[in-house]
């Protein structure tokens, strides 16, 4: 895809608007990381690429705990629910995050969470 067509739409269930506006306005919070799509069911195609790259690198074991962390305990246990494109965009941007960020686990779950773009809401909770 040219880097600037869009990944639009959700994975695998409708959007749910409530969740939607609620993942919009927490993702601000990392406006300062330009990798991290600020809107996770309107992606830059450049983005995804970019973040893909990602995907195949080999963590330092430090690295890969925190990213075994997340495997764990994001709410999909992993970066999407189903091994799709998304999955491998929004893996690769977590080993981005962990190596170029440094980011831990706990705030990897963080991203992801928010980012889900699987659609739904019924199983979202406010805390």
């Amino acid at each position: 895809m040219p880097v600037t067509a869009r990944l639009q739409g959700s994975c695998c269930a409708p959007m749910d608007r409530h969740r939607y506006g609620e993942q919009i306005e927490a993702l601000k919070k990392y406006a300062a990381i330009p990798e991290i799509p600020p809107d996770p069911y309107d992606i830059a195609a450049g983005t995804a690429q970019k973040a893909m790259r990602y995907y195949d690198l080999a963590l330092s074991p430090d690295e890969q705990r925190a990213y075994q962390y997340a495997m764990d305990n994001s709410d999909e246990r992993g970066p999407c629910c189903c091994q799709c494109w998304r999955w491998r965009v929004y893996g690769g941007l977590g080993k981005f995050l962990i190596r170029e960020q440094r980011f831990k686990g706990e705030q990897l779950v963080d991203v992801w969470n928010l980012s889900s773009g699987c659609g739904g809401g019924a199983e979202h909770h406010h805390g």
